[in-house]
């Protein structure tokens, strides 16, 4: 749909406003096209006979060679602050970088490049976002939350007001309370809502940086969390498990059993 809209432009016929509908009654009407049903609502129109070769941007495998990455990462830390802002999304920016002739992208497909700015974003630390546009990673807003992380602190947009940023205490005793109010059948809780849900519920701020995490998933990681919850990918988007009270008891006996010994062995 995209493609197409582009395509129009490109010709001169102006912004093509195509329906989801009539374009995928169209494709279904072309011999030359079969259409698929994929994950969740959404749908495919594949060439037949052509064996699909598509590029995976969502893959963390990283199929290209160490020079790739070191070029492209001497190319971005070139540019000062401001002097480097390319668009949000992966496609855009891709088709940007694909304009500038880049040599360390010579020969790549416009999706191998799309994956390229994934994996550089969320692998490589040689992008990052910044006020939802991409710029090099030194002039990112996941650069300034280390930094933050390092010592400590919030970022700015978590101490503005008057809301109290959590502590460790605070924290672990909001993340249970929120377990144990999952409704029944509910299996996890979007990573994405959960510092709405500090808010909203216990009118607290949960800084990542604050308790010394550069990301919110990394922070429920914690191994003081490991008896409480897991993070898991699901889909696109990470998600906290909570761990069973089973799981945690048999957790907790282990441990126990496996201390009996030595304390014997010290009081002997």
């Amino acid at each position: 749909r995209k493609r197409l809209a582009e395509q129009s432009q490109a010709a001169g016929l102006g912004e093509a406003d195509i329906g989801i509908k009539e374009l995928r009654a169209a494709c279904e009407a072309c011999p030359w096209l079969r259409v698929q049903d994929v994950e969740g609502a959404d749908w495919a129109a594949m060439l037949t006979g052509r064996t699909a070769a598509f590029v995976d941007v969502y893959s963390p495998r990283d199929l290209y060679p160490e020079e790739l990455w070191t070029k492209a990462a001497e190319y971005f830390e070139r540019f000062g602050e401001g002097e480097m802002v390319l668009p949000g999304g992966r496609y855009s920016c891709a088709q940007v970088l694909v304009q500038r002739e880049l040599s360390f992208l010579s020969g790549r497909s416009l999706g191998q490049i799309c994956h390229i700015v994934q994996l550089a974003i969320s692998q490589k630390k040689i992008l990052g976002y910044l006020n939802g546009t991409v710029v090099p990673y030194v002039h990112s807003g996941s650069k300034v939350k280390e930094r933050n992380a390092e010592s400590q602190q919030p970022c700015a947009s978590s101490s503005r007001g008057k809301t109290a940023v959590a502590d460790w205490d605070t924290m672990t005793s909001c993340l249970q309370a929120l377990i144990d109010s999952m409704a029944p059948g509910q299996q996890c809780l979007p990573l994405s809502n959960i510092k709405r849900m500090f808010r909203a519920q216990f009118q607290v701020e949960l800084s990542e940086t604050a308790l010394g995490y550069a990301k919110l998933s990394e922070l429920l990681q914690d191994p003081r969390l490991r008896g409480m919850c897991e993070v898991k990918l699901r889909g696109h988007g990470y998600v906290i498990l909570p761990i069973k009270q089973d799981a945690r008891r048999s957790s907790a006996d282990s441990a126990a059993k496996s201390a009996a010994p030595a304390s014997a062995a010290s009081a002997a």
